[in-house]
């Protein structure tokens, strides 16, 4: 019986080291097709990165473009330049309406008074000028006794 656990002691010296050299040889055959995989993978993302930056670097120039043609355009300056520029086609009548609506909407819940309701209390307003001024100019001589009457 004292032989037995030297058999297993030495079976299991045996089986280590085995798996040891196993696995040493793969992994000494997955490091290179690793690093091809690598580079091939960081050139396709230095790729990436490169075509995203040229693309920013395209967008940002076109939209400076357009920023000087809209202050231009408006200023009246550089118009021999770009003919057809026009502010329609920024969409800045478009963004203009949309703008006043948004304001009026929000004056409204506000509390103010549209336009048309500003322009009727001004007509009703000249209309109660007409009138005062009829009622003084009827009443001119008798007014001042009559209301000197009322007071005492």
């Amino acid at each position: 019986m004292a032989n037995r656990p030297d058999e297993t002691a030495r079976l299991k010296k045996r089986a280590a080291p085995a798996k040891a050299a196993r696995k040493a040889p793969a992994a000494k055959k997955k490091a290179p097709a690793a690093k091809k995989a690598a580079e091939q993978t960081g050139s396709k993302a230095e790729g990436l990165l490169r075509a995203g930056l040229k693309a920013l670097d395209n967008v940002r120039n076109d939209v400076a473009k357009r920023q000087a043609n809209v202050i231009e355009g408006l200023l009246g300056i550089g118009q021999g330049k770009v003919p057809s520029l026009g502010l329609d086609s920024f969409g800045i009548r478009k963004f203009e309406d949309v703008f006043d609506q948004r304001v009026a909407t929000a004056m409204q819940r506000l509390g103010m008074p549209d336009a048309a309701e500003v322009q009727a209390l001004r007509d009703e307003v000249a209309r109660l000028r007409e009138r005062v001024a009829q009622l003084e100019a009827g009443t001119g001589a008798g007014a001042g006794t009559s209301r000197g009457r009322g007071k005492r």
